[in-house]
C-alpha cells in the first residue's frame, strides 16, 4: 500500500470496520495479524525493507540509504502500534483506539511518502 492508501485508509476505517464488518472483532484481529505477521501492508514489509537498505548502505557506504533504513525502522514501529491498536478494538469494541491508529495512520503516509521521496532523490542523483 502506498502513501496515498495508507491516507485514505486513515479516513475510510471507522466506516469501513465499525460500520460495514459483519464480524468486527475477528476483522480488527484478521488485520492487525496481516500488518504484524503477513502481506505487505504493515510492520513485516517495512521491517524487510529496513534491513535491505540497511545491508544496501553497508555495501554502498551509503549515508543517505543508512538514513533511509533508520526512518523505516520507525514507520515498521508505527505499523507494529497501529496493529495494537486494532487488537484492542478488537478486544474491547472501543472506537477510541480506531481513532488513535486512523491519526498514526495519517502520520504514516507523510512520513512513507517523505522516506520514498529521499530514495527516489538518491537514486536519480
Amino acid at each position: 500500500m502506498d502513501y496515498k492508501g495508507i491516507l485514505k485508509t486513515s479516513t475510510e476505517i471507522k466506516a469501513w470496520l465499525l460500520e460495514k464488518s459483519p464480524n468486527r472483532k475477528e476483522d480488527f484481529q484478521t488485520i492487525a495479524m496481516l500488518m504484524q505477521r503477513a502481506g505487505t501492508g504493515g510492520s513485516l514489509f517495512r521491517n524487510l525493507y529496513r534491513d535491505f537498505l540497511a545491508e544496501s548502505a553497508e555495501l554502498l557506504d551509503s549515508l543517505e540509504l543508512r538514513s533511509a533504513s533508520e526512518e523505516f525502522a520507525g514507520i515498521a514501529t508505527m505499523w507494529r502500534d497501529v496493529a495494537q491498536l486494532f487488537d484492542q478494538a478488537a478486544a474491547t469494541g472501543r472506537v477510541a483506539f480506531v481513532d488513535q491508529a486512523a491519526a498514526i495512520l495519517v502520520e504514516l503516509s507523510a512520513r512513507e511518502k517523505e522516506a520514498m521521496e529521499q530514495l527516489l532523490a538518491f537514486v536519480e542523483a
